[in-house]
């Protein structure tokens, strides 16, 4: 898939990481994809969120949504890794969202709007880049995602101690997607914006319906959020194979206390 279409004529740029040379965008050539999203009291959200400067996007009034998001990237730009994304979808700066509608329009166009709570990798190099660029909350983990039958099952552990085991239904692929995500992540009260653009040629979505459990091990994660009282089922369920990422280096960044725009 490295001479898709999608990837033709993309610029790039040299960024340093501690003396190594990083292109971005970071380029994603083929990888799976099955996301959970399951809804639990905006009250309780809003715990994990780092500042009331965001805002969660709500599915009901009072009610917002935690994604569970893991990703085989097979063959990328810097190397083949595991990675789970525990995220809420929320706003910065934040602003009136309609509840369920913002939330709808948002799965339906796929455009997706994210705070990274929680991103665990199996590399060290994916590690490293995450953490330096992106401020993401990465750590090391043992992270699979293995075909059982009609499912997907996905166990999330670090030193050999289960935080998450999801079980999915794999859906049909019968759809092709354009998708978009915006990651906000945070450090020292600064927000940092980062762009992520899709090509999904395989892909598929369900909404309702029981699709996605989730079972909890006893790690402090799996406690913070058994604690949310999630819904028992999904909301939703996301799959894609063969899907095509750019990673672009962060674009925006502001402030979390006054939402002023800070210069690089």
């Amino acid at each position: 898939m490295r001479d898709d279409l999608f990837f033709k004529d993309t610029p790039r740029t040299t960024l340093d990481m501690v003396g190594e040379s990083i292109e971005f965008p970071i380029l994603y050539y083929d990888s799976r994809m099955i996301n959970g999203t399951f809804t639990a009291k905006t009250k309780k959200l809003n715990k994990l969120l780092p500042h009331p400067n965001f805002k969660p996007i709500e599915i009901l009034p009072g009610v917002s949504m935690l994604n569970i998001a893991a990703l085989e990237y097979r063959d990328t730009s810097i190397e083949p890794y595991n990675e789970i994304a525990i995220s809420i979808p929320a706003k910065f700066p934040p602003k009136f969202v309609f509840p369920g509608i913002s939330a709808i329009s948002m799965m339906l166009k796929n455009s997706f709007s994210v705070y990274i709570h929680h991103l665990p990798v199996t590399t060290k190099m994916a590690r490293k880049v995450g953490v330096h660029f992106f401020n993401y909350p990465k750590f090391l983990a043992e992270i699979t995602i293995q075909d059982q039958d009609d499912n997907l099952e996905v166990t999330l552990s670090e030193e050999n101690e289960l935080i998450l085991k999801m079980n999915a239904k794999k859906l049909p692929l019968n759809q092709s997607a354009k998708t978009e995500f915006h990651t906000y992540s945070i450090k020292d009260n600064v927000v940092m914006h980062t762009r992520i653009e899709g090509s999904a040629p395989r892909y598929g979505l369900k909404m309702l319906g029981n699709k996605a459990e989730l079972e909890l091990g006893n790690h402090w994660i799996s406690q913070e959020i058994a604690e949310l009282n999630l819904s028992k089922t999904s909301l939703a369920v996301q799959h894609t194979e063969g899907m095509m990422t750019k990673l672009y280096a962060p674009n925006q960044r502001w402030n979390v206390n006054t939402k002023a725009i800070v210069s690089d």
